[in-house]
């Protein structure tokens, strides 16, 4: 795949979304495991 435009308001945009999802799947996968960790994930799993 290649970036011929990577100047384009969606491909920033884009990329800003992709960056979030980033950040919400490392934030939801820390918390899974401190939650079973201390073992609190019964009522999550």
């Amino acid at each position: 795949m290649s970036d011929e435009t990577p100047e384009e308001p969606w491909y920033r945009w884009g990329k800003r979304v992709l960056y979030a999802e980033m950040g919400v799947a490392v934030l939801v996968t820390v918390f899974s495991l401190a939650m079973a960790f201390m073992g609190e994930a019964g009522y999550i799993a």
